[in-house]
């Protein structure tokens, strides 16, 4: 893969090792405790969303249909946030904390009603606000003094990457001033490599299933052996490990599979496969999933934003995908304006 990584001024290396250095010192000297950095946890998105109605079910049989959420009324909160309005609220509108399903269909709750301490409300609202104060207090730094605060709060010059969990300098992260670290969770290699792979075509082909394979070579690039632009899904079946070179020669043609018999239905989105019935041989395939697929967008684009953003938050309770619904509203729109879909 070509590097992409931009070289850090010399300059810059020397004021962080030197930062560094002097953070060290203080912190021996004072027992200053710094700041840990939040990891991400490894049973995140352990339970599927597809079973948390089971959870929710049991956790009522415990406490009853409502849960009071307080937020901020007693010790009040940092970001000014405070529940408004009736504290008795459905349990529903609480995210899950240490309440998961087991094999045998039972549920399990490690701590307290297996409940987040406030409601979803108040949690959107407090994120909302944490963000727009760390946009504020960052929006005028430049990229070395976001280094530099970085090194401040953590006392080092590394970071581990949420998705390939190596350590890596700053430099090789994006910076995100709306984070309280200021830099990206992801770096810029496994950003790169997970745009190439899906990125945001979620949003514009919304296919079946969310798989992704675990790398363990660098130079592995995942992909879809049905082509997401002609309707493949995004299940196991058709994910394939190849090397860069070979995914970069291979384009999103389906002329390789020389007649339709030989693919597997599974490979194609549920709501695509009766095409493989009524085309005459791979080339008309082709020319109808196309159609298909430009129908499905061009039915997208005349739903309202408010519609829009309900398909794709059910689409992705449904694949238990944890990502902006609000987002892909604003994508899905300036795709089909590039493009004059209306």
């Amino acid at each position: 893969m070509k590097s992409f990584i931009k070289p850090v001024n010399a300059a810059v290396r020397n004021i962080m090792s030197t930062m560094v250095e002097k953070i060290a010192v203080t912190a021996d000297k004072t027992n200053t405790t710094l700041s840990k950095q939040r990891a991400v946890s490894a049973a995140l998105g352990q339970n599927i969303t597809k079973d948390h109605m089971a959870i929710y079910c049991e956790i009522e049989k415990k406490i009853g249909a409502t849960k009071k959420c307080t937020f901020g009324h007693t010790r009040g909160s940092k970001t000014g946030v405070k529940h408004e309005g009736c504290i008795d609220v459905p349990i529903r509108e609480f995210e899950l904390r240490g309440a998961t399903i087991n094999e045998d269909n039972t549920v399990t709750i490690t701590g307290g009603d297996g409940l987040q301490g406030f409601c979803k409300v108040c949690s959107t609202r407090r994120r909302e606000a944490r963000i727009n104060a760390e946009k504020e207090a960052k929006k005028d730094k430049t990229t070395e003094e976001i280094y530099q605060l970085y090194i401040t709060k953590y006392g080092k010059n590394t970071k581990k990457c949420s998705r390939c969990s190596k350590d890596k300098t700053l430099e090789e992260f994006n910076l995100s001033i709306s984070m309280e670290c200021g830099l990206h969770n992801t770096c810029k290699v496994c950003t790169y490599e997970y745009g190439s792979s899906v990125g945001d075509r979620w949003i514009i082909y919304m296919p079946d299933g969310n798989y992704k394979y675990d790398k363990k070579e660098k130079e592995q690039h995942d992909d879809h052996i049905f082509p997401l632009s002609l309707g493949g899904s995004n299940e196991q079946i058709n994910h394939q490990l190849l090397s860069s070179a070979e995914n970069l020669e291979k384009s999103n043609d389906i002329m390789h599979f020389g007649s339709i018999q030989n693919i597997n239905p599974e490979m194609l989105c549920l709501r695509y496969r009766s095409s493989l019935t009524e085309a005459t041989d791979i080339n008309n395939l082709k020319i109808i999933l196309s159609q298909y697929v430009h129908k499905d967008i061009l039915e997208r684009s005349k739903l309202s934003d408010s519609e829009l953003l309900d398909l794709y938050k059910k689409y992705c309770e449904k694949y238990n995908l944890r990502r902006g619904a609000e987002r892909a509203v604003k994508k899905f729109r300036e795709y089909c304006k590039e493009r004059k879909i209306q």
